[in-house]
């Protein structure tokens, strides 16, 4: 279906634009790290990647078919499948600590709140919404999207506190450690399962109303350009990135609406070609190559921790990118191999 073809297509770019990012976070050395390039690869790894992988995972929970229990399950093995990854990612590291006396602590890194816990969190969140009357599911998302991100400001004060601890970053709280908890991150499963919701009324709204939707997208792009300045300077500061309020949240959504209304018009213009095929297979496999991408770059960056210059950057991304596709093919072929038998 046409429409199908847009969740694919976002997700395949967002897993370039997130093995880029790690690469420049991980790998590249100061003088790198201080370059226009740098900064506008921390861009592409803002909003443009985790915030698609959540909205795009929200439309798909709400919906699926599965019961309440069923998409429980489905959080619960996201979430394990997370504390695997940090392990399986941070390995090098953990030798490290262990056998040569790295001054680390371990339970950062295990208990690092990626976008694997996060994901499946959300996921157990929003299957409760299934309890909910069709009707009202909609405007209950949207409030408790509005209230996550209202909140965020006062949850990461009460939530940071001396005492070191292992929960609370999954909840908020400005921990080292905690890169996406649920207060703010939560905002954008629940911005997903709330436009499933109400996509064929806005579709319809949109067509009766064609002057009144101009005008909106017009103030749309209006203030996404107008706050585009201190948006920017939100994304390629790691910390206020991850910890954002309000502000940076209604910025970010207002421009991945635009974005995504962009490539709808691109996509829909255009032919499918082989490029667009392979993005769309990336989408697919979106949580084998994120995992293999990891466990690749993980464990390299504890050798080479911010050592590279600007100009290996191309090379280790052609050398990761290609590296974790082609085992992401291997695996699948694998899966299909013995689900046939």
């Amino acid at each position: 279906m046409q429409r199908l073809r847009l969740p694919d297509l976002l997700k395949g770019l967002a897993i370039l634009f997130m093995i880029q990012v790690h690469i420049m976070e991980l790998f590249m050395d100061y003088a790198a790290q201080q370059s226009v390039i740098a900064k506008v690869s921390l861009f592409l790894g803002g909003p443009f990647t985790a915030m698609v992988f959540m909205i795009v995972m929200g439309y798909f929970v709400a919906a699926s078919r599965k019961t309440v229990g069923q998409t429980i399950k489905r959080g619960a093995k996201l979430f394990f499948l997370g504390f695997l990854l940090n392990i399986g990612l941070n390995f090098h590291l953990l030798l490290k600590i262990k056998y040569a006396g790295w001054p680390y602590n371990p339970l950062e890194y295990i208990f690092g709140v990626d976008i694997l816990y996060l994901a499946g969190l959300s996921i157990i969140v929003l299957a409760f919404l299934k309890w909910l009357p069709i009707k009202i599911r909609g405007v209950v998302s949207l409030v408790i999207l509005t209230l996550v991100l209202l909140l965020t400001g006062k949850m990461n004060a009460w939530l940071t506190f001396p005492e070191r601890n292992y929960i609370t970053p999954f909840l908020g709280g400005t921990w080292s450690w905690s890169y996406f908890p649920l207060f703010p991150w939560l905002a954008y499963p629940l911005a997903g399962y709330f436009f499933y919701l109400v996509e064929e009324r806005l579709r319809h709204w949109f067509s009766r109303n064609t002057l009144v939707a101009g005008v909106f997208i017009f103030l749309v792009v209006a203030a996404v350009l107008y706050f585009s300045p201190k948006g920017f300077a939100t994304t390629i500061d790691l910390p206020a990135y991850y910890h954002h309020t309000f502000g940076y949240g209604a910025w970010a959504l207002g421009l991945l609406v635009l974005w995504t209304a962009g490539f709808y018009l691109l996509v829909r213009k255009f032919q499918r070609r082989s490029a667009e095929k392979l993005l769309a297979w990336m989408g697919r496999n979106i949580t084998v190559i994120y995992v293999i991408q990891w466990l690749i770059i993980g464990n390299i960056a504890t050798a080479i921790y911010q050592t590279q210059s600007l100009k290996l950057f191309p090379l280790w991304f052609a050398g990761i990118l290609s590296t974790a596709l082609l085992l992401s093919w291997f695996y699948e072929k694998i899966k299909f191999y013995f689900k046939a038998d």
